[in-house]
């Protein structure tokens, strides 16, 4: 027992089982507070037991209070011992104060076995199981969607190579498993690849020219961080190379982690890695792997789509790091080495129809006073290795990206300012 200040008490209306308080009963207090019992509290003064004697102390402008400290109680404890207490005396929970009760205690017992949590809510408040069975309806159909959800995400992000892993992970058996994921595969059968944008199909491109008129800030990643592809890309993409459900993507370079949340908003497997890892979106699954070390152990083993967006060579120097092993960092023969090393880890990996896509712009190289036109290099590299180019697209950065001033220089010198890059979709030759 102890004397503690009333202006240190935390109410926890999510703990606490009253719906509405009894003011009648708090004004009948504050005429006998000191013949009350003490309120009780636990883990860093929660109220657990007492709301009508801490508000008649409120009310009467009393500061300090007599109170039984039961100490570092969890949530689930918080909530028992609430309800034991009201069950026995002060204001006696109705029949909808424990229906109420009935759904947030289904939550606070989820480490126990649907059995089980029947019984404990149905003795804490003193009702039958049959009751609470009725009472937690809503609440068990909210536990399965989510759960239903965590099994969905963790397919979409490559967790589990299969729905028996899957399944074992999560409590249930492969053919509930694979159930779950197809209902969520129907959903996106239909749906336009940008669902969640004003006009879902306006990013969709039907030449080999796309032009956006700016990033898509809701559609992934985040836009602001160095080197970002535009979302839309992606979309397109996907739309074009794979099916919700079916289809996995593989991105080695997922910096912010755009290609992610494309993937996973338009139902698509995806993994992804980047050599900081999720530096940049701690939120987000994105593994840490360098992309020149060979095939990362723990992506799937094959992919229908491979995205890579590797550092723009000498554009990107000391944007990322100036580790001499960093991409950006290389020289062009050792830049062009390691790209190569790269292709031919991937080409293995694709699966019957799969496509190793790649976006790159020409780097200026003023000290040489010339033009390196990556993607056609880089394309070279590819068909040396067995590849062919399926499609070249250019995708076109915003005009307003140059100033007044480098459009001057660009007069001034008689040279051209860039305003694209490259897309190339390569495919193994049969």
């Amino acid at each position: 027992m102890q004397t503690i200040q009333v202006s240190s008490i935390r109410f926890v209306k999510e703990l606490y089982p009253r719906i509405k308080p009894n003011d009648e009963a708090i004004e009948r207090y504050r005429d006998a507070l000191d013949k009350l019992p003490p309120i009780i509290v636990a883990r860093d003064g929660v109220l657990v037991d007492g709301y009508h004697r801490w508000q008649a102390h409120v009310r009467e402008g009393v500061e300090q209070i007599q109170a039984e400290n039961l100490g570092n109680l969890s949530d689930a404890e918080i909530m028992r011992e609430a309800i034991t207490r009201n069950a026995s005396h002060g204001q006696q929970l109705s029949t909808a104060d424990k229906k109420r009760e009935a759904g947030r205690l289904w939550k606070a017992f989820e480490h126990l076995e649907p059995g089980d949590r029947e019984k404990e809510i149905a003795e804490l408040l003193a009702v039958t199981d049959r009751a609470v069975r009725s009472w937690t309806k809503e609440a068990r159909q909210d536990e399965k969607r989510e759960q239903q959800e965590k099994v969905w995400r963790s397919w979409l992000s490559c967790q589990h190579e299969s729905y028996r892993e899957l399944g074992a992970a999560h409590g249930i058996d492969h053919k509930t498993a694979s159930a779950w994921c197809g209902e969520f595969w129907n959903s996106f059968q239909n749906s336009p690849p940008s669902a969640t944008t004003a006009n879902p199909w306006g990013s969709i491109q039907h030449f080999d020219v796309w032009s956006f008129q700016s990033n898509d800030r809701d559609g992934g990643g985040q836009q602001s961080y160095f080197g970002a592809c535009p979302p839309q890309v992606m979309e397109n993409l996907l739309w074009l190379y794979t099916e919700p459900g079916k289809s996995v993507v593989v991105d080695l370079f997922a910096g912010s982690g755009t290609t992610l949340e494309v993937s996973h908003r338009m139902g698509r497997r995806c993994w992804v890695s980047d050599i900081r890892g999720n530096h940049y979106s701690p939120h987000l699954d994105i593994h840490r792997h360098d992309a020149t070390s060979g095939w990362p152990k723990s992506a799937p083993s094959k992919a229908d789509l491979i995205f890579l967006d590797p550092p723009y060579w000498k554009q990107a120097a000391g944007r990322y790091s100036s580790e001499p092993g960093e991409l950006a960092e290389m020289t062009l023969p050792d830049f062009n080495k390691a790209w190569a090393k790269l292709l031919a880890d991937c080409k293995p990996r694709l699966n019957t129809g799969g496509k190793v896509a790649y976006i790159i712009s020409p780097t200026e190289d003023k000290d040489a006073g010339v033009v390196i036109d990556h993607a056609l290099e880089m394309a070279a590299a590819a068909m040396q290795l067995g590849y062919r180019v399926h499609r070249r697209i250019i995708v076109t950065y915003q005009t307003q990206q140059a100033t007044g001033q480098q459009v001057t220089w660009a007069r001034e010198n008689r040279r051209l300012l860039k305003l694209y890059r490259d897309l190339v979709i390569l495919e193994p030759v049969k």
